[in-house]
C-alpha cells in the first residue's frame, strides 16, 4: 500500500514524453499544482468557518425558526455559483490568459466576507428580522460574486493541469485541503462552545476572512500559458479572409449571450442534454443537504457547536472520497466517480430516514462528506470534457447555469415538503430523485477519455 501510494504521489508531479503535453504548461506544471494546492488548502480552511450547508444554517436557526428560510441559505450561495457562468463563457473563450481575468474576480469574490462578522456583532442590537435579511443580502452577494470567478478559475484549471493529471490533482489537493476544514472545525467548535453568542460567530467568521486573503496570495501566483490559437489569429495580419471566416465558424462569437451557438450545442450534442437532464434532477435531490444540520440539531437536542462537529465529518469522509477518487478517476473517468457518488448520497438519504440516535445520525454527514468530494472532484472533470476543446469555456457556462436554476428551486420544494409533511417525507422525496438521477447521469460519456482509449486500441 505504501509503495502504491508514492508511485501515486510521483505520477502525480511527473510528465512523461507520451502524456503528450505542451511544454509551456509542463514547464510549470509542479510549481502550479503547489500554488493551486495551497490556494485551496487555505480557501477551504477558511470555509470550515463559515460552511454553507452547517454553520450558516444553524446561524440563520437562531433568527428564524422557517426551514424554507433556513434552507435557502445555502440554495442562494450555490445558486450564485452556477448562474453567471453562462453569461461569462463567451467573453472568457476569448481571453488569451484567463489568470488576469481571474484574480481581479477573486477580490471581488473576497469583498462580502468582510461584512459576516461585523453582522454577527450587531445581531444583540438589531431586530432579528433586519439581521436576517441583510445575512441574506450577504449570502447573496457571495453566491454572485463567487460566481464570476467560478468560470475563468475553472478555465485556469484546465489550461494548467493536463487532462492525464487533473483526477490525481484534484485528489490530492483537495484531500490536504480536507485536512485544513477538519483543523478550522476544530477551532470553530471551540469558538462556539466557549465564546458567548454572537462573538462565537462573529470570530468564526473573522477568522474565514484572514484564510480567504492567503488563499489569494497563492492563486494570484499561478503561471496560465498564453493561448497560443487566439495569440496566432491576432497576430497574422496576412492571413487571408477566407482563413479568418473559418476561424469564426469554429469558436464562440464575442457577444455576452450566443442563443445561436446555445441552441445549436443543445440541438445537436445528445450528451450534453443527458448530462444536463441528469444533473438537474441531482440536484433537486440533493435538495435535502441545506437542512441535515439543522435537522439533526432540532431532532437530537443539540448545542450550536455540533454544527462544526457535522462539519469536521464532511471534511474527514471528504479526505477519504478525494483519496478514491484522485486515485481512481484518471482510470475510470470522471463519469463512473459521479455516479457512485450519488449513489452514496441516496444511502446517507436513507440512513436519515432510519436514525434513532445522534450517532447513527453521524453517518449521515460521512456519506454526505463522501457524495461531496466525489461530486466536487467528478463532476468538475466531467464538464471540462463533455465537448471540444475551443468550445470548453460554453460548455462550462452552459452546464452551470442550466442546471442552476435546480439549486435554488430544490430547497424551496423541500421547505414545502417539510412544512406540510415532515423531513422524514422530504427525505423519502430526496432518495427518489437521486436514484433517477444517478440512472439519467449512468448514460453520459466522457468523450475525450472515451476517444483517447480507442485510439490507444
Amino acid at each position: 500500500m505504501a509503495n502504491r501510494l508514492k508511485s501515486f504521489l510521483t505520477g502525480l508531479l511527473t510528465i512523461r514524453p507520451e502524456d503528450e503535453v505542451p511544454h509551456n504548461v509542463a514547464k510549470n506544471f509542479r510549481h502550479n499544482v503547489t500554488m493551486g494546492s495551497l490556494d485551496l488548502m487555505f480557501f477551504i480552511f477558511g470555509d470550515g468557518f463559515g460552511s454553507i450547508t452547517t454553520i450558516m444554517p444553524v446561524f440563520a436557526a437562531t433568527l428564524t425558526k422557517s426551514p424554507l428560510l433556513i434552507g435557502l441559505i445555502p440554495a442562494i450561495a450555490n445558486f450564485g455559483w452556477y448562474m453567471p457562468q453562462m453569461f461569462l463563457s463567451n467573453y472568457v473563450s476569448g481571453l488569451k490568459q484567463k489568470h488576469p481575468f481571474a484574480v481581479k474576480m477573486a477580490v471581488v469574490e473576497r469583498v462580502p466576507y468582510v461584512f459576516f462578522p461585523l453582522l454577527a456583532l450587531l445581531v444583540p442590537s438589531i431586530p432579528k428580522t433586519t439581521a436576517l435579511l441583510w445575512l441574506f443580502i450577504l449570502i447573496t452577494w457571495r453566491g454572485l460574486a463567487s460566481g464570476l470567478i467560478a468560470l475563468p478559475w475553472q478555465e485556469v484549471q484546465a489550461s494548467v493541469i493536463p487532462i492525464t493529471h487533473r483526477a490525481r490533482f484534484y485528489g490530492v489537493s483537495r484531500v490536504l485541503a480536507q485536512f485544513m476544514g477538519i483543523l478550522s472545525s476544530v477551532l470553530a467548535t471551540i469558538f462556539l462552545s466557549r465564546l458567548p453568542y454572537p462573538q462565537n460567530y462573529a470570530l468564526c467568521f473573522a477568522t474565514a476572512v484572514v484564510a480567504q486573503w492567503f488563499s489569494f496570495y497563492f492563486y494570484s501566483r499561478i503561471r496560465e500559458p498564453v493561448n497560443t490559437e487566439l495569440e496566432t489569429a491576432s497576430a497574422d495580419p496576412a492571413s487571408s479572409a477566407g482563413a479568418r471566416m473559418e476561424q469564426e465558424k469554429t469558436k464562440p462569437a464575442r457577444k455576452i449571450i450566443d442563443l445561436e451557438l446555445f441552441g445549436a450545442i443543445l440541438k445537436r450534442d445528445k450528451n450534453f442534454r443527458y448530462y444536463l437532464v441528469g444533473r438537474s434532477v441531482i440536484f433537486l435531490g440533493a435538495m435535502a443537504s441545506g437542512f441535515l444540520a439543522v435537522y439533526g440539531i432540532q431532532r437530537f437536542n443539540l448545542s450550536d457547536s455540533r454544527a462544526a462537529v457535522f462539519t469536521a465529518l464532511l471534511y474527514f469522509s471528504g479526505i477519504i472520497g478525494y483519496t478514491l477518487g484522485g486515485m481512481l478517476g484518471d482510470k475510470v473517468g470522471p463519469k463512473r466517480i459521479v455516479v457512485a457518488s450519488v449513489l452514496i448520497w441516496a444511502v446517507g438519504m436513507l440512513i436519515a430516514i432510519l436514525a434513532r440516535s445522534e450517532w447513527a445520525y453521524y453517518l449521515v454527514f460521512l456519506m454526505f462528506g463522501l457524495n461531496s468530494a466525489g461530486m466536487v472532484l467528478g463532476d468538475s472533470i466531467l464538464v471540462m470534457e463533455l465537448g471540444e476543446e475551443k468550445l470548453r469555456p460554453t460548455y462550462l457556462g452552459m452546464a452551470r447555469s442550466l442546471t442552476g436554476i435546480f439549486v435554488l428551486v430544490a430547497p424551496v420544494f423541500a421547505g414545502a415538503l417539510v412544512e406540510a409533511f415532515g423531513y422524514n417525507v422530504m427525505f423519502t422525496v430526496c432518495l427518489a430523485l437521486t436514484l433517477l438521477g444517478a440512472a439519467i447521469i449512468s448514460r453520459v460519456k466522457d468523450l475525450p477519455r472515451r476517444a483517447s482509449r480507442l485510439k490507444s486500441e
